[in-house]
């Protein structure tokens, strides 16, 4: 709102608050509080990645897209710089030629430059045009939301003609001024002059494609991983055909409970407030008389009898959930091992200890139960308290027997329907509330598939020119080897003991910087997979089967060529 200023409305906010929660203030203030947060940082806030209203996305998602991209670019201009200089011994009569007739080296690369610009150019209009016509799929791919229209904006627009410039001159430079420097008496006998100087370079481009082949086969194997040990680790609790739903009105929570004891297709059910994924109520927590004087935050789960055992959480002590005796002024909990750590307390002796929870309510330990996870592993299992409170239960949890979901969930419906005819029933499978969790993970190891794969591709094409220049080079050298005595195997190991080598520098440089960059993608996790030496054997392992695979196919042209055409040439 204009003329608002900030600081003075959060005051206000804060003033608000205190005066409605009276006094609770002090024990609620650095728990529930209110907090203003500018529009443009609403979306990439992961505090709130969960929230029912609105969705976030991880900074971290961009950058990493961003600089998948940013190799893919690296990789396709070394691609072209590969191609070009390896045939640049094709134009070398024509480069001859021109210098005979007059023409200057500025002229040449002036040429050159404008060949690649038009490449460039064209290319680029065609990847605007496969972008259009393939965005739908992978805003499915991605789970994102882009409009066609938006590739075409005028900042997008810029962005791609000063990326297109940028190609222009880091793909073209270097050949234009190789293929320019050829000299006419050598030029005109179709030879470069330049062999082992440009050569040499092409294996360092080479090193930097494979380097860069073997890092996004390093974190696709990492983030593979750690999301197969997200959907897999157990979680403490029994998560399968369980869906939750809310219960507008408390006064028919009774038939409500009716109707799911009837259903055969339901094998059990609870009253709740929050399930075991939910992470709604949070408060403090204290007890002088064991050790811990000062409030602790600790998540409370409103829950049932029925609760713990339909969830399958583990009682490691004392008794379960039970309702609260009329005039009791001491509410009966059941803590897990979190918190009776942080109690300074062990199984056998928590029993029957007292605390203070929710401002200022008693509190005795009835129980103790394993830790289950309520947050996404990104965060260290938390404090929890389980209690019963009838008032509060506003939603019911209910396990379905599996191959009868569909059915069983149609008929909760129905009876849903008849209780609460004015109501819209809402529910979520706890599955899918635990697979949202990761859903950001999920999108970055599908776009690390989507363009490793792209990326590898283009950085085999290059490969693939560089051994066609090796090829041709050779080629006299190869109808001597064969006129000698040499075997297709002995030649093609002529054309790959090089490349081998370049792949072995070329893991040498990605590992030390894959683990670095995984190490720190992996911090953000409370619960984590290592990286192992099985990763680095595998991404190396996969770039030596690629590179055979490319190299083969031209070291076997070369390899069974007749060997009196090769002593023809030159």
């Amino acid at each position: 709102m204009p003329g608002v200023d900030y600081k003075t409305f959060s005051g206000k906010i804060a003033q608000f608050y205190k005066k409605y929660v009276g006094d609770r203030y002090d024990i609620w203030k650095n728990i529930y509080f209110y907090k203003l947060q500018p529009l443009r940082d609403i979306h990439f806030d992961q505090r709130y990645s969960q929230s029912e209203v609105y969705t976030t996305t991880s900074r971290q998602i961009y950058w990493a897209l961003g600089g998948i991209a940013v190799f893919i670019i690296v990789i396709a201009c070394i691609n072209f710089i590969n191609l070009s200089t390896g045939l640049a011994i094709t134009r070398a009569r024509e480069v001859g030629v021109r210098k005979v007739l007059g023409a200057g080296r500025s002229q040449l690369i002036a040429q050159f430059m404008g060949e690649t610009s038009v490449l460039v150019l064209v290319s680029t209009g065609l990847g605007l045009f496969a972008a259009s016509l393939l965005l739908p799929s992978v805003n499915g791919w991605l789970d994102i939301r882009l409009n066609v229209a938006e590739l075409y904006e005028p900042r997008v627009l810029g962005l791609l003609a000063i990326l297109a410039v940028g190609v222009i001159f880091m793909a073209g430079l270097y050949p234009s001024f190789v293929q320019s420097a050829f000299q006419p008496a050598l030029s005109l006998k179709g030879v470069s002059g330049t062999r082992r100087r440009g050569f040499t370079l092409r294996k360092g481009l080479v090193v930097v494609q494979f380097s860069i082949s073997q890092l996004l086969i390093i974190g696709t194997i990492i983030v593979a991983r750690q999301m197969n040990f997200f959907q897999n680790q157990e979680l403490g609790f029994d998560k399968e055909s369980v869906v939750s739903f809310y219960l507008p009105d408390k006064k028919m929570n009774l038939p409500m409970e009716q109707a799911m004891a009837s259903n055969p297709g339901v094998l059990s059910y609870c009253l709740d407030a929050s399930s075991p994924v939910d992470t709604r109520f949070y408060t403090g927590f204290s007890s002088a008389e064991l050790g811990l004087p000062k409030g602790d935050v600790v998540e409370m789960k409103i829950v049932d009898e029925r609760y713990i055992r339909m969830f399958g959480l583990t009682m490691l002590a004392g008794d379960t959930i039970a309702p609260r005796p009329g005039g009791d002024s001491v509410r009966k909990t059941v803590i897990n091992e979190t918190m009776m750590k942080e109690l300074h307390l062990r199984p056998e002796n928590a029993i029957g200890k007292r605390y203070i929870f929710n401002g200022d309510e008693r509190a005795e330990i009835a129980g103790v139960v394993a830790d289950f996870q309520s947050e996404s592993k990104h965060q260290k299992r938390r404090a929890i308290v389980l209690f019963y409170d009838s008032s509060m239960f506003t939603q019911m949890c209910v396990k379905m027997r599996p191959g009868a979901v569909r059915g069983t969930l149609a008929s909760v419906r129905q009876d849903w329907s008849a209780l609460y005819p004015d109501g819209l029933f809402k529910f979520q499978f706890l599955d899918d509330q635990i697979a949202a969790r990761y859903r950001q993970e999920e999108k970055l190891y599908t776009a690390i598939r989507l363009f490793a794969g792209i990326a590898i591709l283009i950085g085999c094409l290059g490969l693939y020119g560089l051994v066609a220049f090796a090829a041709v080079q050779r080629t006299k050298e190869v109808g001597v080897r064969k006129v000698l005595g040499a075997s297709m195997a002995d030649i093609v190991f002529l054309f790959s003991r090089e490349f081998v080598g370049l792949i072995g520098i070329a893991f040498f440089v990605a590992a030390p910087l894959g683990w670095l960059v995984m190490k720190g993608w992996l911090d953000n996790f409370a619960y984590r997979v290592g990286i192992g030496w099985g990763t680095f054997a595998v991404a190396l392992a996969v770039s030596v089967v690629i590179a055979a695979v490319t190299i083969s196919w031209e070291s076997v042209k070369a390899a069974v060529v007749n060997p009196i055409r090769s002593l023809r040439t030159e």
